[in-house]
């Protein structure tokens, strides 16, 4: 019984493909995120004053962080409970701070991504649609909605190629 439920599955699967004609596979903010104009707009946003304080805040409360657990690890065993308590209240005033600017750089990222994105989005939609008229496929599929593809499936690099090249 089980297996005709695989043979008529696997039927109704090569049944549905041969329908689809050929598939691609195709994740956009991947390609253009693979771009040099982004990598070029990153290294600008990087350069910019008030991202840069934040990206160094972000790494001294990380480092402030290490610094209190080894403080912990090498002299906790000799604290009184009051010591014991300052430490831990040191602890979470240096993980708030840093949950707070790590919240506002991952706010300034997304807010830079979705900008490149829009930038792009005309040249990446050309470029798509030069590549499926090209290559012949009849269906483009976000990788998130697939199970499984076969690896030359994927048109990704072929879209930040051309990106690339686009003027």
């Amino acid at each position: 019984m089980l297996n005709k439920i695989i043979i008529a599955f696997a039927l109704s699967l090569s049944a549905m493909t041969a329908a689809a004609g050929k598939i691609a596979i195709c994740d956009p903010q991947a390609a253009v995120m693979q771009t040099e104009y982004f990598a070029k707009a990153y290294e600008a946003l990087k350069a910019r004053g008030d991202y840069s304080q934040m990206l160094a805040q972000v790494e001294s409360l990380q480092a402030d962080m290490q610094a209190l657990a080894k403080e912990a690890e090498t002299k906790g065993m000799t604290w009184g409970q009051e010591q014991q308590l300052n430490h831990r209240k040191k602890v979470e005033y240096v993980r708030a701070d840093l949950e707070l600017a790590v919240k506002k750089v991952q706010s300034e990222n997304n807010a830079f991504q979705s900008k490149v994105m829009q930038e792009l989005q005309p040249k990446l939609e050309k470029v798509m649609q030069k590549i499926v008229d090209s290559e012949s496929i009849d269906m483009v599929l976000r990788p998130q909605s697939v199970f499984y593809a076969a690896p030359d499936t994927d048109i990704t690099a072929k879209i930040t190629a051309a990106l690339n090249k686009a003027k």
